[in-house]
């Protein structure tokens, strides 16, 4: 037997210095990592005037992204939602001019779940996205365009949608769901219940 280990030598030399500073590196990002995870999930009760870490703010803005997640939610949420153009031509002549853009296409039957998500994100949660507002315009400038500048105040977005109501209160009285409507324009756009 000889004294020296030619496995434990060729295993020494084999992470050679560039490999360990690479490694070193990656060790200090993920702990960093970690530890801004951590500190962004830790509750605490920052006084009113306090607008959130400007460490952890723009730490996210590196390494997070503005999601809205929607898929969590239990799936009979909504019994039914319809999004449609309301467009009122003159005395007592109403026309329903679709919902999606370009070209007034109408609201898919059956739903189809992209439209059905574009359209939940924009009018039902809490926060409406910044392009709803965009979309309003866009829809007034595009009914202008095809319909004379007179049209202007005399459209709405109609959303129906019947949310399901929760066990309890169906067995209380037997109705499966709670139908609403509101009502969107360029003018009113946190929209008008009907």
């Amino acid at each position: 037997m000889s004294g020296g280990d030619p496995a434990g030598t060729a295993q020494h030399g084999a992470f050679p210095v560039k490999g360990r500073v690479r490694a070193v590196l990656l060790l200090l990002f993920c702990c960093g990592h970690a530890v801004f995870l951590i500190a962004s999930i830790v509750t605490r009760n920052p006084p009113p005037t306090e607008r959130g870490n400007p460490v952890l703010a723009f730490y996210r803005l590196f390494t997070g992204g503005q999601q809205q997640w929607n898929m969590f939610e239990t799936i009979p949420l909504l019994h039914s939602l319809d999004a449609r153009i309301v467009v009122d031509d003159g005395p007592g002549e109403v026309v329903v001019v679709g919902s999606v853009l370009p070209g007034f296409t109408p609201y898919p039957r059956p739903e189809q779940s992209r439209y059905y998500v574009l359209f939940h994100r924009m009018m039902i949660q809490a926060e409406r996205p910044s392009f709803f507002e965009a979309y309003l315009r866009r829809t007034d400038v595009l009914l202008r365009s095809q319909r004379g500048s007179a049209i202007t105040g005399h459209w709405a977005l109609v959303v129906d949608v019947e949310w399901t109501r929760t066990l309890i209160h169906s067995r209380r009285d037997g109705g499966l769901y709670v139908p609403a409507s509101r009502s969107f324009d360029a003018a009113n756009p946190g929209g008008t219940p009907r």
